[in-house]
């Protein structure tokens, strides 16, 4: 736990989400149908009738323990260290906005179902991340198996890129694309606003020296 002795923002975000998960399935398994989706997942119907905060709720909801361990991670990655780079305020903002922009441009766009998950508000934070600290050296897991190593600005990029081509040709249907785009360009332009204010808290990791590599 010492990742998040300085980083509470982050621990409360992941209980949230864990809470909110555990919740949905003693509904699911003990008192069906009741339901927290019908509520707090995000739907243009909801939006129609008024249901604003499911902008936000949507975010808390998971569709199975791997969604959310995915969402964890992102998390778990990013979270600590923008938490110091920002403050809570801020880091707060970053979540919430990557949140709210990717739940609408998805909710808009594709007018049908549900959505559910924090993976908007994760690409924010990961976008975020690759634009505060574009030169960082990182190791990704692609499909949690294979390590890649590359810049944090290459997976900047390939979240955003990679998420309007699988929505273009209409690769895992399932997935929100869109909300993940969305998340990812908020994401982007959140801390460009942060930089252009001055509200970035120095780190040593923001101008790392060259690698020998």
């Amino acid at each position: 736990m010492d990742r998040f002795r300085g980083s509470p923002v982050t621990l409360i975000l992941i209980g949230i989400n864990v809470a909110f998960f555990l919740t949905e399935e003693i509904y699911k398994n003990f008192f069906p149908p009741a339901s927290l989706v019908p509520i707090l997942a995000l739907s243009s119907d909801g939006l129609m009738g008024g249901a604003w905060w499911q902008l936000i709720t949507y975010a808390f909801l998971h569709g199975s323990p791997f969604h959310l361990l995915v969402n964890i991670v992102g998390l778990w990655f990013t979270g600590p260290l923008l938490e110091e780079m920002l403050g809570g305020i801020c880091y707060l903002g970053l979540f919430f906005g990557g949140a709210l922009v990717g739940g609408l441009l998805q909710t808009l766009v594709s007018h049908e179902g549900v959505l559910i998950g924090a993976s908007g508000a994760v690409c924010a934070l990961l976008v975020g991340f690759a634009t505060l600290l574009p030169r960082l050296e990182i190791t990704a897991l692609i499909f949690f198996i294979i390590p890649v190593r590359m810049k944090a600005s290459t997976l900047g990029w390939l979240v955003i890129v990679g998420s309007f081509l699988f929505w273009l040709f209409g690769i895992e249907r399932g997935i929100g694309h869109l909300a993940h785009l969305g998340g990812g360009v908020a994401g982007f332009m959140i801390c460009r606003i942060y930089q252009a204010c001055g509200l970035i808290r120095p780190t040593e990791l923001i101008n790392p020296a060259p690698s020998d590599i």
